[in-house]
């Protein structure tokens, strides 16, 4: 019985370090990102969100250009949105980071205006 307990707890344990190291691919932290920021003004398609995507970062130490340290691994992306009115943002063009926790891929800040 004591045994059984033990191996029980093993198993629980080593599921769940497993389970806690695993991390979202760039596919999937890209996918998330779109699907974030689909809408007005980054784009009413999956194709036109993913267009004003201009780099993505994995950063394990999570120090972002978005809201600066994290302690965390974190998914970071760089996005340029040109939008038709020149009187919004700065001239009309949206420049700015997303980064999203790199295991459940959740927001963990943006500089990004019209993010909910």
């Amino acid at each position: 019985m004591i045994r059984f307990a033990l191996v029980l707890a093993a198993g629980t344990l080593s599921f769940g370090v497993v389970h806690a190291a695993a991390l979202l691919s760039e596919a999937q932290a890209r996918a998330g990102a779109v699907k974030i920021l689909q809408g007005d003004p980054y784009g009413a398609t999956p194709e036109a969100v993913a267009a004003t995507i201009k780099q993505v970062n994995y950063l394990k130490d999570g120090n972002t250009r978005a809201c600066g340290a994290r302690k965390r691994p974190v998914w970071e992306f760089h996005v340029v949105v040109v939008t038709p009115n020149k009187d919004q943002f700065s001239n009309g063009v949206i420049d700015g980071f997303l980064a999203l926790d790199a295991r459940s891929g959740r927001i963990v800040c943006a500089n990004l205006p019209m993010l909910e």
